[in-house]
Formats: C-alpha cells, structure tokens, sequence
C-alpha cells in the first residue's frame, strides 16, 4: 500500500513540484498518474522510491517511512525510471547478476528469474553483449527485468513502455495486470491514455503539483459526460495548454 499525505518539494530553482499532495493506493490497485509534462509525475515516483528527498508531508510504502528508513522501501520497491541509466560496459547477465546480489538474491534465483523474463520478452540472444550496444526497446526489457527480479510489493513505473514494440507492449500491459492480480501495488505513469484506461483500477491527475482528480475508474465510467480518459484529459485542459494543429498556419 502507498500513503502519502500533504507532501511537498519545491526545487532549488524554486519550482513548486508538488503541492500538499495526498493519494492512497491500495495492494493489488493499478493506478494511472497522469499529467502534462512537469505537472509533477516523476517528482512523486523518485520521492515514493526513495531516490528524491522531500520538504514536508508524510510517504508510507506498506507501513514504512520512506524519510526514515529509505533502505528498507528499496527492499520492497521495483522502479523503472523516466530516464534509465545502467551500466552500458556490463552484459545483461552481468547487470541481473550486480542487481541480484544487492536485492540478496541467491544465484539459482536470480538465473531463473532473468531466464524467465529473457524468454517471456525475448532477448535471450543478447544476455551475453554490452548493453550499451542492444537496442533501445531490448535495454528497456532488461530495465524491466531488473525491477521485478526481486518480486516487489510495490512497483512504480515511470514512462516504462518507451522503445517497445507493439507485441511486448500488449505483453507488459498483461503482465501488469497479472502482478496486481497477485496483490502487488503498481503506480503506473504514462502519456498512453488509452493503455493506462484499460489496465487501471483507479485514475489520479495532478497538474502543476496539484492532484485535480483521484477516482477509481469505475466511478469516472459511472460520471455523467463521461466517454474516455482521453476526452477528459483534453477537457481538463481545453482553456489552459491544449492546443489544435492548424496546417495552414505551420506551412501556408
């Protein structure tokens, strides 16, 4: 479970991320955290993943204070960040094998585990090659791959599905499910409105560090007006940042 009450961080530079934020997902829930860009998504991972500190307000992943004990909410954490960044000299068997020993996994498990996923989204053939030569969507698998090999509680994903193709996009979209259905908590953030609609138990949109909608889907399909994600989003932002391609305007 994740709680977060009245959380803040403002910047360095002064901008405001998040502003008295509160949410509570619950274990087994998919929620889709939605919004533009620099509305304040990826602030709220890096802080529910322990890698951004915050100015006030209180995280709990499961019971536990992110602030006060943020080794013990990696244990139980799995986190596919916006920007990845590993170790391009390493093979993948070599990075399953670094991150599997600081998850304090034995090495049957953590071979078995990497085996599994290299067949289920099948880069088996470039276990043995320096990740900084595999492709975009292949690094991205084994991104993937890292964060799940120790079968966290809690998972957050930040943009996961970039570089991937549409058969292992159906397949993450399936798996995620599956992991909720085994009682996991997913945070899931993604510009696929579509995607985040179909696999969601509950929706949050925050916009400029505010949270403006926090309603399991079944109740936003029961609003009256309400057709998809995608038409609300657009209304949500109809005065303010939506925009319209005009193509006499780009090129005439």
């Amino acid at each position: 479970m994740i709680s977060v009450s009245n959380l803040n961080k403002t910047y360095s530079s002064g901008v405001k991320a998040l502003k008295n934020v509160s949410f509570e997902i619950n274990n087994g829930d998919i929620c889709g955290y939605i919004g533009t860009n620099g509305a304040g998504k990826s602030t709220t991972v890096k802080i529910l993943s322990g890698s951004l500190d915050y100015d006030s307000g209180s995280v709990l992943i499961n019971g536990i204070d992110v602030k006060a004990k943020p080794v013990e909410v990696k244990r139980i954490t799995g986190f596919v960040p916006e920007l990845p960044n590993m170790f391009n000299s390493l093979t993948p068997l070599e990075f399953f094998d670094f991150v599997g020993k600081i998850r304090e996994l034995n090495d049957n498990l953590i071979k078995r585990r990497y085996s599994y996923f290299a067949e289920l989204f099948d880069f088996r053939d470039y276990l043995n090659l320096p990740i900084g030569k595999i492709s975009k969507g292949n690094r991205q698998k084994i991104l993937i791959t890292s964060s799940l090999i120790h079968n966290p509680d809690i998972i957050l994903f930040d943009e996961p599905l970039s570089g991937l193709d549409a058969n292992s996009i159906i397949l993450f979209q399936d798996m995620t499910e599956e992991l909720a259905k085994n009682g996991k908590t997913v945070l899931y953030c993604s510009h696929l409105l579509d995607m985040i609609e179909k696999i969601s138990s509950r929706i949050i949109i925050i916009e400029n560090g505010n949270i403006i909608i926090d309603k399991p889907v079944n109740e936003l399909n029961s609003t009256e007006g309400y057709s998809s994600l995608e038409n609300l989003f657009r209304d949500l932002n109809r005065d303010s940042k939506s925009k319209k391609f005009v193509y006499k305007d780009a090129f005439e």
